[in-house]
This record gives C-alpha cells, sequence and structure tokens, in this order.
C-alpha cells in the first residue's frame, strides 16, 4: 500500500487522492478481516514544502501501522513534472529524515521479529542458499530459512521460527 507521506497536506501536493485518516483507516479494516496480513509500504522523504511537522505525521503513520516492510527514497526531481520547479528540502535534513525512517523502521522489524519466535507457518521453499540451508515464504511473506537441500524446493512444510533476523527467520521443519 504506497503510503507516500503521512501527511494529508504532502499528499495533497503529491495530487495523492486520498488522506491519512483514509490510509490508515483502509490498513485497520485489512488488519480486521486479515491480522496476519503483510503490510508494505513505499515513503518519499523530503517532498517539496515538507515541514518537521509534515516528517512527523508520517513517523506517527509508522509507528501506528507497523509496516513489515518499507521502500523509502529521499525526494529527486524528475523531468517534465510539477514538482520539478519546487523548491526541494534541504540536503542533509533530507538525509536525516530518511535516515530517522529507516531507523525507526529496522527498530519496529525487530520488534515484529521477537514476537514470531515459537510461532509456526507453512512454507513454500523455492532457494538454496549457503551453509546447507533453503530459504522459502510464508502466505504472510515471512522469509524463512531452515537446513535443508535441494529436495525441499517447490515443496510446502510446516516451519517453526526458531531464530530472528533482520532480513530472514530461521526456523525448524516439524514432522
Amino acid at each position: 500500500m504506497p503510503l507516500q507521506s503521512g501527511s494529508t497536506k504532502i499528499l495533497k501536493a503529491m495530487k495523492r487522492g486520498y488522506t491519512k485518516e483514509w490510509f490508515i483507516n483502509r490498513v485497520e479494516k485489512l488488519r480486521k478481516e486479515c491480522p496476519e496480513v503483510s503490510i508494505s509500504t513505499d515513503i518519499i522523504v523530503a517532498f517539496p514544502g515538507e515541514s518537521d511537522e509534515d516528517f512527523a505525521e508520517t513517523i506517527d503513520v509508522m509507528k501506528r501501522v507497523r509496516f513489515d516492510q518499507i521502500f523509502s527514497f529521499k525526494y529527486s526531481p524528475r523531468p517534465h513534472t510539477e514538482a520539478e520547479h519546487l523548491v526541494e528540502v534541504d540536503s542533509e535534513v533530507s538525509s536525516d529524515r530518511l535516515s530517522y525512517l529507516q531507523t525507526l523502521n529496522n527498530e519496529i522489524h525487530d520488534e515484529i521479529n521477537a514476537a514470531l519466535i515459537g510461532n509456526s507457518y507453512k512454507v513454500y521453499f523455492e532457494e538454496l542458499i549457503r551453509d546447507g540451508y533453503v530459504s522459502g515464504r510464508s502466505d504472510n511473506n515471512i522469509v524463512l530459512k531452515v537446513k535443508g537441500s535441494e529436495e525441499l524446493l517447490g515443496q510446502f512444510r510446516d516451519v517453526k521460527v526458531t531464530a530472528i533476523g533482520r532480513t530472514i527467520l530461521t526456523g525448524k521443519i516439524l514432522e
């Protein structure tokens, strides 16, 4: 779900057809219907005119939604767009905002992952990785690795999470 910004003012400047409140409402509805849904988003920091208060609105959405994954970028002008001629936010401010956003996302992601230890998921194995592991994804997009070999590729198995990492969890196949 592309948030882009948590500020309704900035969303309007970006010509998005939604508000912060609309976005949060849709997330709440999704999670009510499917509590284990995995939600990722795109966020652009330092769009022209973004104030500290606007950026704080984006941080508020990050803390409330707790995305499973974000794709985050500093604003960069695109040729032949209205925004190409707008005054950009200071480069140092842009970098600081992006760094803060990504650090917050890592903290949230670590908390989400820590809560998964002991949970079991049906995993489809799709890739051999180093050190004798095979990785795959659960139906709610959790990436897990287990000790194994190529005979697991293309198979579904129930896996219990035993350890966490930033980008991949470690598990054990349940027999």
